[in-house]
């Protein structure tokens, strides 16, 4: 039976978050797509998409905040005029601000459903990458899907020709293996497209839309959890849906794992990438933390940090950090929510 959710979305709702790290302590604005049907962060200033799900300005804003920052104030032969057109500059940025937020929000939502129009009408590009839980049979059927639907119309291609595992920011969808009711086997792959919040499918969808030469809605073949996840979990679709990043920034995490974590063929600094992508601060030496979460692949590893630990002057006593193994990380990633530590200590 296909698990599918309300469509009767709300157009726009305030979202709460108790975090130090957010300053509109009073939440802020989320505008829900019902074409890419997940929701996503409107700007402080102007309600327009923000540049980044974790940032609070749309690209526009942030670029003219960082041009204030960076103006550099130059002596004006005639003062007086200078002071008259910055005044009317202030007066008209002020007026701007003052608008009603209800009056934009009226205003954006009479052209809500154009954008939408126009976006699924729009061409859209599909960029696939597979999970590693492919066989060669089942990859070369996504091969054959992009060769058979790909036109001027509608673009599709692999994300890396030569490596079709491979995943980037550029990536729309993960193709992956359906153990059952939306489940799939945790890979490298997986967790990439959860922190880069990417559309996770089944190879059904791919199979169908072959069976029936067009594409078929793909969200009725959406991955929603790991074959090991709760069965009412929905961490990998709430990943994309959600858009927003599992842990808050005040998260300090340093990455032990020298040799990588084998079973998923997951690199050091493929672990530390997802570390960054996943909102949590990646420690230095110049960062300042209450607590500390040290990734350790084994006793051996987490017995050599604490050595260097008791040498490391930055390391203060009531400082707390905890010795967990990477699979704490992996699995609040892949489940959308952090879990508890104490089940994951060395």
């Amino acid at each position: 039976m296909i698990e599918t959710d309300d469509d009767d979305e709300p157009i726009f709702r305030i979202r709460y978050i108790k975090d130090e790290t957010i300053k509109n302590k009073g939440g802020y604005w989320e505008q829900y797509n019902t074409y890419k049907k997940s929701w996503f962060r409107l700007c402080d200033e102007c309600l327009q998409k923000v540049r980044h799900p974790s940032q609070s300005l749309c690209m526009r804003h942030f670029n003219q905040e960082n041009k204030s920052k960076k103006k550099t104030i130059f002596k004006s032969k005639n003062p007086k005029k200078k002071l008259k057109r910055l005044d009317v500059k202030v007066k008209t940025k002020n007026n701007k601000r003052k608008r009603p937020l209800q009056t934009t929000i009226d205003n954006k939502a009479e052209q809500i459903t154009n954008d939408e129009n126009e976006e699924s009408n729009e061409l859209l590009g599909i960029v696939i990458s597979v999970s590693s839980s492919l066989n060669k049979k089942q990859i070369s059927k996504v091969k054959e899907f992009i060769t058979k639907f790909h036109n001027e119309s509608q673009s599709i291609h692999l994300t890396c020709e030569s490596q079709p595992d491979y995943i980037d920011d550029t990536t729309t969808h993960l193709i992956t293996n359906d153990c059952g009711s939306f489940t799939t086997p945790l890979t490298k792959q997986i967790i990439q497209a959860c922190v880069r919040h990417i559309f996770v499918g089944s190879i059904n969808w791919i199979i169908s839309s072959l069976e029936q030469s067009s594409i078929v809605d793909q969200f009725s073949y959406e991955i929603l959890r790991d074959k090991k996840s709760f069965k009412n979990s929905r961490g990998i679709k709430q990943c994309r849906f959600d858009q927003l990043p599992v842990f808050p920034s005040s998260c300090t995490i340093s990455v032990e794992c020298h040799k990588g974590i084998r079973q998923m063929k997951m690199t050091r600094d493929e672990l530390i990438e997802i570390v960054e992508l996943s909102g949590a601060t990646l420690l230095n030496e110049y960062i300042r933390y209450k607590a500390l979460i040290i990734l350790c692949n084994s006793k051996t590893e987490m017995i050599n940090r604490k050595k260097q630990n008791v040498h490391d002057l930055c390391t203060i006593n009531e400082n707390i950090i905890y010795y967990c193994k990477p699979d704490f990380f992996l699995d609040s990633i892949v489940r959308h929510e952090v879990q508890a530590i104490k089940n994951y200590l060395w």
